[in-house]
């Protein structure tokens, strides 16, 4: 590169950088359209009734002969966990009794060992995208197929808003897509497991792993740059539930962007994670430990262990008015899970709410070069890198102005979380 195209791209980009406003109030990202528009492409029957073609593969499909030959649908999984799928399902019918329902789409694979759900837990839209997968009248109580097939609907649904946050889109402008093979760059389709309780989920990780986290876990093959990812429900309500899986489901998403090739700070993919789930429903019990807590955090681990519950913006207020969010070159330094305490949580979910706020383009810059760090490069130089360059400004400078809006912005009253 001459110095004088070097000279030009510096100019070019202090120039852009100085469009960003800061002063946004009252629009927290959560109002940001984000793929409202979407929806899957429909299933559609051949004569007799067999799917033509579907949005997904799904084995009840399968297993109730529903599929032929001439289906055009995803591809079955060829390996789950690295060996033949129907080990993965007899260990689960073999030690716990349970049944799956496996589905794939382009880009993942769910393992799903669901209960039957009430239909009303679900929104109308969802319900009419999913008669065309089971013809006849839907009742009230959903059978485990259909909560599957509303799940796998569900995570079309996020693939999409995250294609549309970090613009890989050709028709998005002023954006260029980002040019990724397969998964978003990754090499494999990630796997996502999900249970009902929590001990067949436990089992599951010490049998396939080794161990698990209490609620979440996530684990990596790198031969195949495969993001492996499973949850339980026990004790969670619908919607925590759903919100969780929004949850996981984001994780999963951040990991496979550009492959999971090194590690980055913890604060962006949770707080990217409580973005997605509090998108489509703001409910409180959405985050998940993964592991056991550092020790300077063990005594304060629970979350609200009174009973107490307050607004996530309430609360981002009162850490930054109490002076009790932690330092962004502090946090920035910090990888792993059990170094956030839970209601720092809430500090990162705010922080990117209001970097997409501030600029979806911004933060799609700012997350693509976090994602390219180097294998040399530590966290707060990948860090001070994509601020600079998705914002304008260096960390201490975006710290200085979310911290003004968190404190100016108009709590709203949206009950309780």
């Amino acid at each position: 590169m001459s110095y004088r195209v070097l000279a030009v791209w510096i100019v070019a980009t202090v120039s852009l950088c100085a469009q960003v406003d800061f002063s946004v109030r009252h629009a927290p990202g959560t109002r940001v359209s984000l793929a409202d528009d979407y929806r899957p492409d429909p299933v559609q029957r051949a004569d007799g009734g067999s799917i033509a073609t579907a949005p997904f593969w799904s084995s009840y499909w399968l297993d109730s002969d529903q599929l032929t030959d001439r289906s055009k649908t995803p591809a079955p999984p060829a390996r789950l966990l690295k060996q033949d799928p129907g080990r993965v399902s007899e260990w689960a019918k073999k030690t716990h009794g349970l049944e799956s329902v496996i589905i794939s789409t382009d880009h993942a694979v769910l393992v799903l060992f669901v209960d039957p759900m009430a239909a009303k837990h679900f929104s109308r839209q969802d319900l009419d995208g999913l008669r065309a997968h089971f013809p006849g009248k839907l009742g009230r109580t959903l059978t485990r197929p259909q909560v599957a097939h509303l799940l796998a609907l569900r995570y079309l649904r996020l693939e999409a808003q995250w294609r549309r946050l970090i613009c890989l889109d050709p028709a998005a402008k002023p954006h260029l897509p980002a040019k990724l093979p397969g998964h978003f760059g990754a090499l494999g389709r990630s796997e996502l497991y999900l249970f009902a309780k929590k001990e067949p989920y436990m089992e599951f990780g010490r049998h396939f792993f080794g161990g698990a986290g209490a609620n979440a876990s996530y684990w990596y093959h790198s031969e195949t740059e495969t993001v492996i990812g499973a949850f339980h429900a026990e004790g969670l309500k619908p919607a925590e539930m759903l919100a969780r899986f929004d949850h996981l489901v984001a994780h999963d998403l951040v990991y496979q962007f550009r492959s999971f090739y090194h590690y980055v700070p913890a604060w962006i993919p949770h707080g990217i994670a409580h973005y997605f789930a509090r998108r489509n429903k703001a409910v409180r019990n959405t985050y998940v430990i993964v592991g056991s807590p550092a020790k300077e955090h063990a005594a304060g681990w629970r979350w609200d262990p009174d009973g107490k519950r307050s607004g996530w913006e309430r609360e981002a207020r009162t850490l930054v008015r109490k002076g009790q969010s932690r330092p962004l070159l502090e946090l920035g330094r910090e990888h792993e899970y059990q170094q956030l305490h839970p209601r720092i949580h809430v500090q990162a979910w705010s922080m990117v709410d209001y970097m997409v706020a501030v600029s979806r383009s911004g933060f799609r810059t700012f997350l693509d070069e976090i994602m390219t760090k180097g294998e040399d490069e530590s966290m707060l130089e990948v860090q001070q890198r994509a601020f600079m360059k998705g914002y304008g400004v260096n960390m201490v400078e975006f710290e200085k102005h979310w911290k003004a809006w968190v404190l100016r912005n108009k709590i709203r009253k949206r009950g309780r979380r």
